[in-house]
């Protein structure tokens, strides 16, 4: 099966353990709307697509609300990890239309690798490199400032824009601007020792003036599109940021509200053992009763 060697988890398995493994997925037929996995369920198998289209998403706090995360077609993969940890599922997968799938479960993968433990070592080779990838494409995005980024790949010409732009919209300027208007009305209207060479009403000067402002306005437009440009990357930056600390937080809370059920059970285990703290939590419930009636 082709499909195999595009995995990357499977394409440095030899090709007989390639065949091998291929007798261990099985087609599974999906229709528009259909659900295949929700998030917290247990994870159990790892899909393939072979036609269709599937909706990764994540639940939000509202009724019905979800965010949706990637959009995966025809040759995708997905719920690979589940074949590994078997750990509850971090998203839910919708079929967006009739799709066609490959499945392979867990327990009859588990016992393909039992019985070739090379071809699990070859596994975790791979697994360990794509992590320490990841570790190091963590780290150089986590230490990436935008700022110095984009400085970097400035050319001459925008460097010069973003100087005039700069120093066009400065007090400095329009000091030294009125400075130089001042003087030059001056010299022009009042004859001392020479003959005026640009006589009221100033025509040399308004041609000056609209001149520089014909060829201030488009540096000017240029430095504030790459500022545009640098405000879009940041907010996208930020909206990342969020969503992943979003992501966490509600990881997070499956995994309180999960301790949280296992120490309910183990009370009512503890309780169930013992008449006398029994009667106790009933006395306090009744208490508690009592006191929401008052």
């Amino acid at each position: 099966m082709d499909v195999i060697s595009k995995i990357p988890i499977f394409e440095r398995l030899t090709p007989a353990d390639q065949e091998l493994l291929s007798d261990l997925w099985e087609r599974r037929t999906l229709k528009e709307g259909d659900v295949l996995f929700v998030k917290g369920e247990s994870g159990s198998s790892m899909f393939v697509i072979e036609k269709g289209t599937i909706e990764i998403s994540v639940p939000l706090g509202g009724k019905n609300e979800k965010l949706r995360i990637s959009h995966l077609h025809e040759g995708d993969f997905f719920g690979e990890l589940s074949l590994i940890d078997g750990q509850p599922r971090t998203a839910t997968a919708t079929a967006m239309e009739e799709c066609v799938l490959l499945q392979m479960k867990r327990q009859e993968f588990v016992t393909f690798l039992l019985e070739r433990p090379a071809v699990a070592i070859a596994m975790m080779s791979e697994i360990g490199k794509r992590l320490r990838a990841t570790d190091d494409l963590v780290m150089s995005l986590a230490s990436k400032n935008v700022n110095e980024e984009i400085e970097e790949q400035l050319s001459f010409g925008d460097r010069l824009a973003d100087k005039i732009a700069e120093f066009g919209g400065s007090w400095a300027f329009i000091i030294a601007f009125g400075v130089f208007l001042f003087g030059w009305m001056a010299m022009n209207t009042i004859q001392l020792w020479f003959q005026p060479f640009d006589m009221y009403p100033f025509i040399f000067l308004n041609l000056m003036l609209s001149t520089i402002a014909a060829a201030q306005a488009p540096v000017i437009m240029m430095s504030q599109n790459r500022a545009q440009k640098i405000d879009r990357l940041k907010a996208e930056l930020d909206y990342q940021v969020n969503l992943k600390s979003e992501l966490m937080l509600q990881e997070l809370n499956d995994k309180v509200d999960e301790l949280r059920r296992t120490e309910l059970r183990d009370i009512q285990t503890t309780v169930q053992g013992d008449t006398a703290l029994e009667e106790r939590i009933k006395t306090l419930e009744e208490l508690v009763k009592r006191i929401e009636k008052r």
